[in-house]
C-alpha cells in the first residue's frame, strides 16, 4: 500500500499542478511546429526562405556559392546509394548531390516533394565515381547544380 502511495505522489508531481489539475502539454518549439507530421527530416533543418529554382535558374549569379533553400518534385534519385536526387516544378530543376555523403535520400523518393537547403555551385557537380551517371534526359534538363546539408521529404 505505501508503494502504490509513493507511486501515485510521484505521478502527480510531474504530470499535475499544484490545483490537482493535469499540467498543459509543453508548446511545440518553432522548429518543431514548422515541419508537417510525416515528413522525413534528413541532414541540417532548413532554416532559409524557400526561393523558387525558376528565380535561381534566371539569375544563376545572384545565387552563386550561397546557401538556399528550395523546392520540388524528386524526379529521379541515385539508385545505388542515394547520393545524388534531381527535383523540379513547372518552370526550373535542378541537380542535387548530398554533402559530402553525409546522408543519403531513399532510393524511393521519387514522386515525393522535396525541400532541400543547399549551396548553389558554380559549375556541374562531378558524380560519384562508383556511380553512374544520371539517366540522360535529366542531365540535358539539369540546370541548377546544388550541394545539399539538409533535406525534408513529404
Amino acid at each position: 500500500m505505501r508503494c502504490i502511495v509513493l507511486a501515485l505522489a510521484l505521478v502527480c508531481s510531474v504530470g499535475c499542478s499544484r490545483t490537482g489539475e493535469p499540467s498543459p502539454a509543453p508548446a511545440p518549439s518553432p522548429a518543431a511546429a514548422s515541419v508537417p507530421k510525416g515528413t522525413l527530416l534528413l541532414g541540417e533543418r532548413i532554416s532559409s526562405p524557400i526561393v523558387p529554382l525558376a528565380e535561381i535558374a534566371s539569375h544563376p549569379a545572384d545565387f552563386q556559392n550561397r546557401v538556399i533553400a528550395t523546392a520540388g518534385k524528386v524526379t529521379a534519385v541515385c539508385q545505388e546509394q542515394g547520393c545524388w536526387m534531381e527535383i523540379g516544378d513547372t518552370s526550373g530543376q535542378a541537380h542535387i548531390r548530398m554533402h559530402g555523403h553525409s546522408f543519403f535520400v531513399p532510393k524511393t523518393a521519387s514522386g515525393h516533394l522535396a525541400r532541400v537547403q543547399a549551396t548553389v555551385l558554380s559549375a556541374p557537380a562531378e558524380h560519384c565515381a562508383d556511380q553512374p551517371d544520371p539517366p540522360a534526359a535529366s542531365k540535358a534538363t539539369a540546370r541548377i547544380e546544388l550541394d545539399a546539408t539538409g533535406v525534408e521529404l513529404d
